[in-house]
């Protein structure tokens, strides 16, 4: 039986371009219909379920078409002491990570709280700016007023000489 390219990409579970793809870089023998599709038998399907497994292990196209996939050179069998060493050493860097990132943590924190520290100081000083002048116009508002009970005269206020003339 015949399959489409349609057929064999929902059996595979990849969209119809990425069979195409493999067919032509794999160099696989499939047959075509009149309009130049591919038509597939169920062994070149399995050739292209071998193929996306081979994909899935993690294995390149330039390696699964070289057919160096099924070398047992790939596999490399460790024992037990060898692997409890590596994450013995894999545990200890992991902890002077993440120390060196506490740290690194901690100085930006620092040198965040020492520039707020410092524009609250600066806020500070601008307060008091602020408050010593506004003591000054009330001590001079208040010797105007003074000046102005002391002649008798009612003194009107600026604004309103500017809408007298």
């Amino acid at each position: 039986m015949l399959l489409k390219t349609k057929q064999v990409s929902d059996e595979l579970g990849v969209n119809p371009t990425t069979v195409q793809r493999w067919v032509k870089y794999f160099e696989l023998s499939c047959e075509k219909n009149e309009l130049g599709h591919f038509l597939f038998t169920n062994e070149t399907l399995e050739e292209l379920k071998s193929i996306k497994n081979d994909l899935r292990r993690g294995y390149s196209m330039e390696k699964i078409k070289a057919g160096s996939t099924e070398k047992s050179s790939d596999i490399k069998v460790i024992s037990q002491e060898r692997f409890e060493q590596r994450l013995d050493r894999f545990s200890v860097r992991l902890e002077q990570l993440e120390r060196q990132l506490e740290e690194k943590a901690n100085e930006v924190i620092t040198v965040q709280v020492l520039q707020h520290r410092s524009e609250l100081d600066e806020l500070v000083k601008k307060v008091t700016s602020l408050e010593e002048k506004l003591i000054e116009l009330e001590d001079h508002t208040s010797i105007q007023e003074a000046v102005g009970q002391s002649s008798g005269k009612v003194k009107r206020p600026w604004i309103m000489s500017l809408f007298s003339f």
